[in-house]
């Protein structure tokens, strides 16, 4: 039977970047490798995809915040803020 969830326990947060990247770059190294079973490197991959689908998300999240605050002070992409030009069309 599951034991009850007492006050003490400690909830894990969600991963930050930094953290999701050091994953992904432990999966990849373990692949790169070349050791692992087929399946242990199916699993691997699917988890890789997972993580660089997440980070890549919270990239973009934190992109669309930056813009929202130079554009809020002033200095966004038609200002003389010196802002980085817009992403070329077709993605990264």
């Amino acid at each position: 039977m599951a034991r009850a969830i007492e006050s003490t326990d400690v909830v894990p947060a969600e991963p930050t970047y930094d953290a999701l990247v050091a994953r992904l770059e432990a999966v990849v190294e373990a692949l790169e490798r070349g050791d692992l079973p087929l399946e242990q490197s199916v699993e691997r991959f699917a988890e890789g995809v997972r993580l660089a689908r997440e980070a890549s998300g919270r990239l973009d999240a934190a992109e669309r915040r930056v813009e929202q605050l130079l554009e809020a002070s002033g200095e966004g992409a038609g200002g003389d803020g010196g802002g980085a030009a817009p992403p070329a069309a077709g993605g990264r």
